[in-house]
């Protein structure tokens, strides 16, 4: 079979199956398992495909006639302009994560701090913690995640962008996990560091029950926030206060009907300068806020 009718035949097949990016989907295929970007389609066109290339890609194509994330089958996807290696057990990086990572490079940079201490919370890939390291070269920046799947792509992900990134494993609605930060200087007491950033589960019961096909892909883990999808913003303002030094960085990724119910729930819990931060599509995207000296609210 020849280029040009392989790929018609994926992407027809693909946009039968519902696949709503059929075409961009089948460029992605096509790039990854037989090295044939657009420019080659136009030029190569009447290219024979050998048959063990051919059964590879209809193989990848099936697969994702089934509902299985392109980038799963990939293997790999790119986040600010660097790849991750990703896969069953593990959240898929999007666009609208870098949001998140742009507002903490802009308040480090406002501050003039070009050294800060950083815990990723829920790291997952590491897309979040890795990116801030590489644009914060000197920043010292932990990544903590529990789930034992995403821990061999965190890891790899930490090797292969060359990233000198501290993984800790654990809970972070598990106090004891703060164990880790404890001042070997004052005994009893934790050190301070400079941010908490996080992209933590947010769904609620009901969005969980609603999952596109491919979203439902995603481990549930790294979806699923409670009831009303705010645990996770409720036990990390609070609990991680405690390693957060005055006037730090608390920032949150969030649901797009999220933002005031997150930004009030920082407000309470001793944040000031509390923000609302949107996405390219205009919806709420990322909160911030600085740790007040103050005692939180009762």
């Amino acid at each position: 079979m020849i280029l040009k009718e392989l790929y018609e035949i994926t992407a027809n097949m693909l946009a039968a199956a519902g696949v709503e990016s059929s075409r961009f989907d089948t460029d992605c295929l096509f790039e990854d398992i037989l090295g044939a970007d657009k420019p080659e389609l136009i030029i190569h066109g009447d290219r024979e495909i050998p048959e063990p290339a051919a059964d590879r890609l209809m193989a990848a194509a099936e697969k994702r006639c089934m509902g299985i994330p392109l980038q799963y089958i990939l293997g790999k996807w790119e986040f600010y302009g660097r790849g991750f290696f990703v896969g069953e057990g593990v959240l898929i990086p999007r666009p609208d994560t870098e949001i998140l990572v742009e507002r903490v490079i802009e308040h480090f940079a406002a501050q003039g701090n070009d050294s800060p201490e950083i815990c990723d919370l829920c790291s997952g890939t590491g897309c979040i913690a890795v990116t801030l390291k590489k644009e914060i070269p000197k920043a010292k920046v932990h990544a903590v995640e529990l789930s034992s799947e995403a821990m061999p792509y965190l890891v790899k992900n930490i090797q292969a962008n060359g990233a000198d990134v501290k993984i800790i494993k654990g809970d972070v609605c598990d106090g004891r996990i703060l164990e880790n930060f404890a001042d070997p200087e004052d005994i009893g007491e934790f050190r301070r560091i400079d941010a908490i950033v996080s992209n933590p589960p947010y769904l609620t019961d009901s969005e969980m029950n609603e999952l596109s096909r491919e979203v439902s892909h995603e481990p549930e883990i790294a979806l699923r926030g409670g009831t009303d999808g705010l645990k996770f913003y409720r036990v990390i303002s609070v609990l991680w206060r405690e390693i957060l030094r005055d006037g730090g960085l608390m920032a949150f990724e969030i649901g797009y009907e999220q933002g005031n119910a997150v930004k009030e729930l920082l407000e309470r819990s001793g944040y000031e300068n509390v923000s609302v931060f949107k996405d390219l599509a205009g919806n709420d995207r990322v909160v911030t806020g600085i740790k007040s000296s103050a005692s939180p609210l009762t």
